[in-house]
Protein backbone atom coordinates (compact mmCIF):
# COMPACT_ATOMS: atom_id res chain seq x y z
CA UNK A 1 0.00 0.00 0.00
CA UNK A 2 1.31 3.27 -0.78
CA UNK A 3 1.18 5.00 3.30
CA UNK A 4 0.33 8.43 4.37
CA UNK A 5 -2.31 8.93 1.57
CA UNK A 6 -5.82 8.26 2.80
CA UNK A 7 -6.84 10.86 4.60
CA UNK A 8 -5.20 13.71 7.25
CA UNK A 9 -4.59 13.69 10.39
CA UNK A 10 -7.39 17.00 11.23
CA UNK A 11 -9.86 15.63 9.63
CA UNK A 12 -9.76 12.12 11.03
CA UNK A 13 -8.93 13.44 14.98
CA UNK A 14 -11.59 15.63 14.73
CA UNK A 15 -14.11 12.68 13.52
CA UNK A 16 -12.21 10.32 16.15
CA UNK A 17 -13.01 12.69 19.03
CA UNK A 18 -16.51 13.83 17.85
CA UNK A 19 -18.02 10.20 17.20
CA UNK A 20 -16.76 9.57 21.69
CA UNK A 21 -18.67 13.06 22.30
CA UNK A 22 -21.38 11.77 20.53
CA UNK A 23 -21.91 8.46 22.10
CA UNK A 24 -21.82 10.58 25.58
CA UNK A 25 -24.44 13.34 24.12
CA UNK A 26 -26.67 10.14 23.60
CA UNK A 27 -25.80 8.06 26.84
CA UNK A 28 -29.13 7.26 28.90
CA UNK A 29 -30.12 9.99 31.31
CA UNK A 30 -30.14 7.53 34.01
CA UNK A 31 -27.47 6.11 33.22
CA UNK A 32 -25.51 9.36 33.54
CA UNK A 33 -26.79 10.33 37.03
CA UNK A 34 -26.09 6.67 38.04
CA UNK A 35 -22.75 6.59 37.12
CA UNK A 36 -19.38 8.58 38.95
CA UNK A 37 -18.61 11.62 36.49
CA UNK A 38 -15.14 11.04 36.90
CA UNK A 39 -15.61 7.21 35.81
CA UNK A 40 -17.34 8.77 33.11
CA UNK A 41 -14.87 11.09 31.90
CA UNK A 42 -12.10 8.76 32.74
CA UNK A 43 -13.13 6.26 30.36
CA UNK A 44 -14.07 8.20 27.45
CA UNK A 45 -10.89 9.99 27.80
CA UNK A 46 -9.20 6.77 27.38
CA UNK A 47 -11.18 6.01 24.73
CA UNK A 48 -10.99 9.09 22.35
CA UNK A 49 -6.80 8.84 22.71
CA UNK A 50 -4.96 7.69 20.18
CA UNK A 51 -1.74 5.78 20.44
CA UNK A 52 0.89 6.91 18.21
CA UNK A 53 3.04 5.20 15.70
CA UNK A 54 6.13 4.26 17.04
CA UNK A 55 8.88 3.43 14.04
CA UNK A 56 12.08 1.31 15.72
CA UNK A 57 14.17 2.41 12.62
CA UNK A 58 17.05 1.35 14.86
CA UNK A 59 15.49 -2.79 14.86
CA UNK A 60 15.46 -2.58 10.97
CA UNK A 61 16.62 -5.85 9.74
CA UNK A 62 16.50 -7.48 6.16
CA UNK A 63 13.74 -10.05 5.41
CA UNK A 64 14.60 -11.61 2.06
CA UNK A 65 16.98 -11.54 -0.73
CA UNK A 66 16.29 -12.92 -3.94
CA UNK A 67 16.65 -12.79 -7.69
CA UNK A 68 14.42 -10.75 -10.15
CA UNK A 69 14.61 -9.69 -13.73
CA UNK A 70 14.24 -6.21 -14.46
CA UNK A 71 13.17 -4.33 -16.61
CA UNK A 72 15.58 -1.60 -18.46
CA UNK A 73 14.27 -0.56 -21.34
CA UNK A 74 14.17 2.85 -20.44
CA UNK A 75 18.27 3.09 -19.75
CA UNK A 76 19.61 4.46 -22.95
CA UNK A 77 23.08 2.57 -22.08
CA UNK A 78 21.37 -0.78 -22.55
CA UNK A 79 18.97 -0.38 -25.08
CA UNK A 80 17.87 1.31 -28.39
CA UNK A 81 14.88 3.06 -28.43
CA UNK A 82 11.97 1.14 -28.62
CA UNK A 83 13.39 -2.17 -27.40
CA UNK A 84 12.52 -4.36 -24.22
CA UNK A 85 15.96 -4.97 -22.04
CA UNK A 86 15.46 -7.43 -19.36
CA UNK A 87 18.35 -7.99 -16.87
CA UNK A 88 18.88 -10.15 -13.69
CA UNK A 89 18.69 -8.62 -10.55
CA UNK A 90 18.54 -8.81 -7.04
CA UNK A 91 15.33 -7.27 -4.42
CA UNK A 92 15.88 -6.99 -0.95
CA UNK A 93 13.33 -6.97 1.44
CA UNK A 94 13.42 -4.62 4.59
CA UNK A 95 11.35 -4.66 7.94
CA UNK A 96 11.35 -2.17 10.42
CA UNK A 97 9.08 -3.23 13.89
CA UNK A 98 6.63 -0.64 14.84
CA UNK A 99 4.29 0.49 17.89
CA UNK A 100 1.51 2.07 17.97
CA UNK A 101 -1.92 2.46 15.85
CA UNK A 102 -1.02 0.65 12.44
CA UNK A 103 -4.32 1.96 10.58
CA UNK A 104 -2.39 5.64 11.26
CA UNK A 105 -0.19 4.59 8.26
CA UNK A 106 -2.64 5.32 5.95
CA UNK A 107 -3.40 8.79 7.20
CA UNK A 108 -1.15 11.94 6.37
CA UNK A 109 0.19 14.64 8.87
CA UNK A 110 -0.68 18.41 8.78
CA UNK A 111 3.20 18.78 8.15
CA UNK A 112 4.73 16.33 5.33
CA UNK A 113 7.04 15.90 2.63
CA UNK A 114 6.16 16.07 -1.16
CA UNK A 115 8.90 13.66 -2.25
CA UNK A 116 6.43 10.59 -1.60
CA UNK A 117 6.98 7.02 0.66
CA UNK A 118 7.97 3.93 -0.88
CA UNK A 119 5.06 0.94 -1.04
CA UNK A 120 4.65 -0.87 2.40
CA UNK A 121 3.16 -4.24 3.38
CA UNK A 122 2.13 -3.66 7.10
CA UNK A 123 1.40 -6.60 9.22
CA UNK A 124 0.84 -6.51 12.72
CA UNK A 125 3.53 -4.77 14.38
CA UNK A 126 6.16 -4.69 11.54
CA UNK A 127 6.65 -2.98 7.87
CA UNK A 128 8.27 -3.94 4.70
CA UNK A 129 9.61 -2.35 1.89
CA UNK A 130 11.70 -3.46 -1.28
CA UNK A 131 13.81 -2.17 -3.47
CA UNK A 132 15.67 -3.79 -6.39
CA UNK A 133 19.12 -3.22 -8.21
CA UNK A 134 20.72 -5.02 -11.48
CA UNK A 135 23.56 -7.58 -10.18
CA UNK A 136 26.21 -5.74 -12.57
CA UNK A 137 25.61 -2.15 -10.32
CA UNK A 138 25.59 -3.62 -7.25
CA UNK A 139 27.00 -1.55 -4.13
CA UNK A 140 26.74 -1.63 -0.86
CA UNK A 141 27.24 1.94 -0.38
CA UNK A 142 24.47 3.13 -3.12
CA UNK A 143 22.43 0.69 -1.52
CA UNK A 144 22.86 1.82 2.09
CA UNK A 145 22.37 5.70 1.27
CA UNK A 146 18.96 4.30 -0.25
CA UNK A 147 17.85 2.75 2.36
CA UNK A 148 18.60 5.02 5.14
CA UNK A 149 16.42 7.44 2.72
CA UNK A 150 13.71 5.70 2.83
CA UNK A 151 13.81 5.15 6.35
CA UNK A 152 14.83 8.86 7.49
CA UNK A 153 11.17 9.51 5.10
CA UNK A 154 9.26 7.46 6.88
CA UNK A 155 10.80 8.26 10.43
CA UNK A 156 10.28 12.30 9.34
CA UNK A 157 6.29 11.57 8.90
CA UNK A 158 5.76 9.28 11.57
CA UNK A 159 7.72 12.06 13.95
CA UNK A 160 5.40 14.78 11.88
CA UNK A 161 2.55 12.77 12.54
CA UNK A 162 3.34 12.08 16.64
CA UNK A 163 2.73 15.90 16.84
CA UNK A 164 -0.97 16.10 15.69
CA UNK A 165 -1.33 12.63 17.81
CA UNK A 166 0.16 14.78 20.65
CA UNK A 167 -1.86 18.12 20.04
CA UNK A 168 -5.19 15.57 20.08
CA UNK A 169 -4.42 13.48 23.09
CA UNK A 170 -3.78 17.15 24.92
CA UNK A 171 -7.39 18.19 24.06
CA UNK A 172 -9.24 14.94 24.91
CA UNK A 173 -9.51 15.31 28.67
CA UNK A 174 -11.73 18.95 28.24
CA UNK A 175 -13.48 18.17 25.60
CA UNK A 176 -14.51 14.55 27.37
CA UNK A 177 -15.04 16.55 30.66
CA UNK A 178 -17.30 19.15 28.65
CA UNK A 179 -19.38 16.60 27.14
CA UNK A 180 -19.68 14.81 29.96
CA UNK A 181 -20.89 17.68 32.12
CA UNK A 182 -23.43 18.96 29.37
CA UNK A 183 -24.92 15.32 29.43
CA UNK A 184 -25.28 15.33 33.01
CA UNK A 185 -26.68 18.45 33.09
CA UNK A 186 -29.25 17.71 30.82
CA UNK A 187 -30.30 14.58 32.27
CA UNK A 188 -30.88 16.05 35.75
CA UNK A 189 -33.14 19.10 33.64
CA UNK A 190 -34.95 16.00 31.93
CA UNK A 191 -35.40 14.02 35.32
CA UNK A 192 -36.38 17.27 37.20
CA UNK A 193 -38.98 18.02 34.25
CA UNK A 194 -41.01 14.74 34.66
CA UNK A 195 -40.33 14.39 38.36
CA UNK A 196 -42.22 17.76 38.46
CA UNK A 197 -45.41 16.34 36.70
CA UNK A 198 -46.11 14.97 40.47
CA UNK A 199 -47.01 11.49 38.56
CA UNK A 200 -45.69 8.69 40.39
CA UNK A 201 -43.08 6.18 38.15
CA UNK A 202 -42.63 2.77 38.71
CA UNK A 203 -38.71 2.56 39.13
CA UNK A 204 -36.65 -0.38 37.90
CA UNK A 205 -35.30 -2.68 40.65
CA UNK A 206 -31.69 -2.99 38.18
CA UNK A 207 -28.50 -1.68 40.15
CA UNK A 208 -26.72 1.00 38.21
CA UNK A 209 -24.11 -0.20 37.15
CA UNK A 210 -20.64 0.69 36.45
CA UNK A 211 -18.35 1.28 33.35
CA UNK A 212 -15.60 -0.87 32.78
CA UNK A 213 -12.35 1.31 33.04
CA UNK A 214 -10.57 0.85 29.83
CA UNK A 215 -6.97 3.00 29.45
CA UNK A 216 -3.72 1.65 28.86
CA UNK A 217 -2.93 -1.87 29.72
CA UNK A 218 -1.40 -1.10 33.38
CA UNK A 219 0.92 -3.65 35.24
CA UNK A 220 -1.27 -6.58 36.09
CA UNK A 221 -1.14 -9.32 38.86
CA UNK A 222 -0.39 -13.27 38.08
CA UNK A 223 -3.18 -15.22 38.26
CA UNK A 224 -4.45 -16.70 41.75
CA UNK A 225 -2.67 -20.28 42.28
CA UNK A 226 -5.56 -21.18 45.12
CA UNK A 227 -2.37 -20.34 47.96
CA UNK A 228 -3.38 -17.47 49.87
CA UNK A 229 -0.34 -15.71 49.54
CA UNK A 230 -0.91 -12.01 48.79
CA UNK A 231 0.06 -11.64 44.08
CA UNK A 232 2.26 -9.12 43.62
CA UNK A 233 2.11 -6.98 40.39
CA UNK A 234 4.69 -7.03 37.28
CA UNK A 235 5.22 -5.03 34.70
CA UNK A 236 4.25 -7.10 31.33
CA UNK A 237 7.06 -7.58 28.57
CA UNK A 238 5.21 -5.17 26.22
CA UNK A 239 4.42 -2.86 28.62
CA UNK A 240 7.74 -2.55 29.56
CA UNK A 241 8.87 -1.84 25.78
CA UNK A 242 6.03 0.76 25.76
CA UNK A 243 7.30 2.78 28.46
CA UNK A 244 10.64 2.93 26.64
CA UNK A 245 9.84 4.08 23.37
CA UNK A 246 8.24 6.62 25.17
CA UNK A 247 11.16 7.88 26.57
CA UNK A 248 12.47 7.23 23.27
CA UNK A 249 10.85 9.69 21.69
CA UNK A 250 12.13 12.06 23.86
CA UNK A 251 15.11 12.61 21.64
CA UNK A 252 12.98 14.00 19.36
CA UNK A 253 12.00 16.65 21.56
CA UNK A 254 15.60 17.16 22.32
CA UNK A 255 16.43 17.45 18.82
CA UNK A 256 13.91 20.37 17.59
CA UNK A 257 14.00 22.02 20.63
CA UNK A 258 18.17 22.32 20.98
CA UNK A 259 17.64 25.77 22.96
CA UNK A 260 15.65 24.84 25.80
CA UNK A 261 17.53 21.25 26.51
CA UNK A 262 21.15 23.22 26.79
CA UNK A 263 21.04 24.48 29.90
CA UNK A 264 19.02 22.09 31.67
CA UNK A 265 20.55 19.77 34.52
CA UNK A 266 19.68 16.18 35.28
CA UNK A 267 16.34 17.16 36.98
CA UNK A 268 15.15 19.79 34.28
CA UNK A 269 15.57 16.73 31.91
CA UNK A 270 14.10 14.54 34.22
CA UNK A 271 11.15 16.34 34.58
CA UNK A 272 10.56 16.36 30.45
CA UNK A 273 10.25 12.60 30.65
CA UNK A 274 7.97 12.52 33.61
CA UNK A 275 5.82 14.71 31.60
CA UNK A 276 5.39 12.34 28.82
CA UNK A 277 5.00 9.47 30.95
CA UNK A 278 2.39 10.45 32.96
CA UNK A 279 0.56 11.68 29.68
CA UNK A 280 0.12 7.55 29.08
CA UNK A 281 0.14 6.39 32.74
CA UNK A 282 -2.14 8.74 34.12
CA UNK A 283 0.24 10.59 36.92
CA UNK A 284 2.02 7.25 37.98
CA UNK A 285 5.10 8.58 37.51
CA UNK A 286 6.74 10.21 39.74
CA UNK A 287 10.38 12.07 40.29
CA UNK A 288 12.61 11.49 42.90
CA UNK A 289 10.77 8.82 45.15
CA UNK A 290 11.77 7.00 47.77
CA UNK A 291 11.95 3.13 47.37
CA UNK A 292 14.29 0.79 49.01
CA UNK A 293 17.84 1.99 49.96
CA UNK A 294 17.35 5.58 48.34
CA UNK A 295 16.11 8.16 45.52
CA UNK A 296 15.77 7.17 42.16
CA UNK A 297 14.72 9.44 39.41
CA UNK A 298 11.84 7.75 38.01
CA UNK A 299 9.26 5.27 39.23
CA UNK A 300 6.24 3.76 38.41
CA UNK A 301 4.09 2.27 41.11
CA UNK A 302 0.72 0.12 41.16
CA UNK A 303 -0.74 0.57 44.45
CA UNK A 304 2.03 0.46 46.72
CA UNK A 305 4.36 -1.67 44.29
CA UNK A 306 6.88 -0.83 42.13
CA UNK A 307 6.83 -2.06 38.71
CA UNK A 308 9.28 0.14 36.72
CA UNK A 309 12.38 2.43 37.76
CA UNK A 310 14.70 4.24 35.49
CA UNK A 311 17.91 6.74 36.83
CA UNK A 312 18.61 9.47 34.60
CA UNK A 313 22.35 10.26 34.75
CA UNK A 314 24.93 13.02 32.87
CA UNK A 315 28.22 10.79 31.20
CA UNK A 316 30.80 11.67 32.90
CA UNK A 317 32.92 8.35 31.76
CA UNK A 318 33.20 4.56 33.12
CA UNK A 319 33.18 5.01 36.47
CA UNK A 320 30.28 7.84 36.61
CA UNK A 321 28.25 4.91 34.55
CA UNK A 322 29.26 2.29 37.19
CA UNK A 323 28.42 4.04 40.27
CA UNK A 324 24.73 5.26 38.17
CA UNK A 325 24.60 1.53 38.16
CA UNK A 326 25.21 0.90 41.63
CA UNK A 327 22.68 3.27 42.63
CA UNK A 328 19.96 2.07 40.76
CA UNK A 329 20.85 -1.75 42.00
CA UNK A 330 20.61 -0.16 44.97
CA UNK A 331 17.08 0.99 45.15
CA UNK A 332 15.80 -2.40 43.74
CA UNK A 333 13.65 -4.58 46.33
CA UNK A 334 12.81 -8.10 45.58
CA UNK A 335 9.65 -7.21 43.57
CA UNK A 336 11.56 -4.75 41.22
CA UNK A 337 12.41 -6.03 38.01
CA UNK A 338 12.24 -4.62 35.01
CA UNK A 339 14.17 -0.61 35.16
CA UNK A 340 16.05 1.37 32.70
CA UNK A 341 19.41 3.98 32.87
CA UNK A 342 18.85 7.28 30.69
CA UNK A 343 22.29 8.31 29.78
CA UNK A 344 22.36 12.22 28.57
CA UNK A 345 25.91 12.55 26.60
CA UNK A 346 27.24 16.12 25.95
CA UNK A 347 30.23 14.86 24.38
CA UNK A 348 30.50 14.87 20.78
CA UNK A 349 30.90 11.23 19.60
CA UNK A 350 28.04 9.03 20.80
CA UNK A 351 29.04 5.73 19.18
CA UNK A 352 31.96 5.85 21.52
CA UNK A 353 29.56 6.64 24.74
CA UNK A 354 27.48 3.87 23.66
CA UNK A 355 30.58 1.18 23.02
CA UNK A 356 31.75 2.41 26.59
CA UNK A 357 28.09 1.78 28.46
CA UNK A 358 28.20 -1.48 26.27
CA UNK A 359 31.74 -2.95 27.74
CA UNK A 360 30.95 -1.44 31.42
CA UNK A 361 27.62 -3.40 31.41
CA UNK A 362 29.41 -6.59 30.21
CA UNK A 363 31.87 -6.01 33.15
CA UNK A 364 29.34 -5.97 35.61
CA UNK A 365 29.51 -8.86 38.28
CA UNK A 366 26.19 -9.10 38.15
CA UNK A 367 25.89 -9.35 34.76
CA UNK A 368 24.10 -12.26 32.79
CA UNK A 369 23.28 -11.76 29.22
CA UNK A 370 22.63 -9.17 26.62
CA UNK A 371 19.43 -9.16 24.66
CA UNK A 372 19.82 -6.51 22.57
CA UNK A 373 22.51 -3.94 21.17
CA UNK A 374 22.55 -3.00 17.98
CA UNK A 375 22.61 0.70 17.10
CA UNK A 376 23.17 4.09 19.63
CA UNK A 377 19.45 4.89 18.38
CA UNK A 378 18.02 1.93 19.70
CA UNK A 379 17.62 0.05 23.30
CA UNK A 380 20.45 -1.75 24.65
CA UNK A 381 18.96 -4.59 26.70
CA UNK A 382 20.89 -6.79 29.58
CA UNK A 383 20.07 -9.50 31.76
CA UNK A 384 21.57 -8.83 35.79
CA UNK A 385 21.15 -10.77 38.55
CA UNK A 386 21.72 -9.62 42.27
CA UNK A 387 24.42 -11.32 44.19
CA UNK A 388 22.16 -10.63 47.45
CA UNK A 389 18.95 -12.75 45.49
CA UNK A 390 20.29 -15.18 42.60
CA UNK A 391 17.02 -16.15 41.79
CA UNK A 392 15.30 -13.14 40.31
CA UNK A 393 16.41 -11.66 36.93
CA UNK A 394 16.54 -8.28 36.63
CA UNK A 395 16.06 -6.85 32.99
CA UNK A 396 17.82 -3.39 32.47
CA UNK A 397 17.83 -1.21 29.42
CA UNK A 398 19.85 1.37 28.72
CA UNK A 399 19.45 4.40 26.29
CA UNK A 400 21.71 7.58 25.44
CA UNK A 401 20.43 10.87 24.03
CA UNK A 402 22.63 13.82 22.97
CA UNK A 403 21.83 16.90 24.45
CA UNK A 404 22.84 19.97 22.99
CA UNK A 405 25.24 21.95 24.02
CA UNK A 406 25.32 26.63 24.98
CA UNK A 407 27.87 26.32 22.13
CA UNK A 408 25.69 24.46 19.50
Amino acid sequence: MKPFRDGDMYSITEGHLKRFVDEIRNLEADYVRKTPREKLVEYYSAEAMIEPLILRAGDKYIVEHSNTNLDVSHDIRRSFPGEQAIIRGSKLTIAIPFAGDQTLWKVRASTFSMSGYPDLNITKGEIRFSLSFPDDEANSDRLKREIDRIVESLSSAVANQLNDVDKHNQRVPAAIEQAVDRRLENANVTTQAIESLGIPMKRSEKPAYAIPTKRRARPTRPKATGSTQKSEPFLDASEYQFILSVTRRMSLVIERNPKTFAGLDEEAIRDHFLLHLNGHYEGMATGETFNSNGKTDILIRENDRNVFIAECKFWTGKKGFGAAIDQLLSYLSWRDCKCALLIFNRNKNSMDVWNKMHEVMEARPEYVKTVHHSTPDADSHYVFKKQSDEGREIEIATQVFDIPTDET
